[in-house]
């Protein structure tokens, strides 16, 4: 949310406060990537219990080969994250995700190459973000979760 109030562009999954964000400032304005979050568990169900396991995106493959040669540092830095993927049943469904991430970015470069096109996006994405100012948030909070009334300021 801070990123848009600023004036910049989301690029982000399908999830939480994008969904919120998107709500707000409109599809054009935002790009979205990846599964539904109403689509990750059943994914991840059959991910750990499908008859074989899932292969790695060809794309995120190569990254990882990119890495495991010391492309990006000591390879040992980033062993964890790559198991996590490849062997430990990619959790957090970044094989699954990638080249819709890819593409995502491909809609980025093609956006922004348009800049006066790409400045309208943001003034209109910072000018639809009042839903979330702290003011709304607080007195939302203080009533819903905190159970607690404004005191008059003398």
């Amino acid at each position: 949310m801070k990123f848009v109030l600023n004036g910049g562009l989301i690029i982000g999954t399908c999830d939480g406060a994008n969904i919120e964000i998107t709500r707000e400032v409109g599809q054009e304005n935002i790009f979205l990537f990846g599964n539904l979050s109403e689509d990750v568990e059943e994914l991840r169900h059959a991910h750990r219990f499908g008859p074989q396991p899932q292969a790695v995106d060809p794309a995120l493959a190569k990254v990882f080969g990119a890495i495991e040669a010391g492309a990006f540092g000591d390879a040992a830095d980033f062993g964890a994250l790559v198991a996590a993927v490849r062997d430990h049943g990619d959790y957090y469904l970044v094989s699954d995700d990638f080249q819709s991430y890819l593409d995502a970015h491909r809609l980025v470069d093609d956006a922004y190459r348009d800049q006066d096109a790409w400045v309208s996006r943001t003034i209109r994405s910072v000018a639809r973000m009042g839903f979330f100012s702290s003011d709304r948030c607080i007195n939302e909070y203080a009533e819903g979760i905190w159970n607690v009334e404004p005191m008059a300021v003398k």
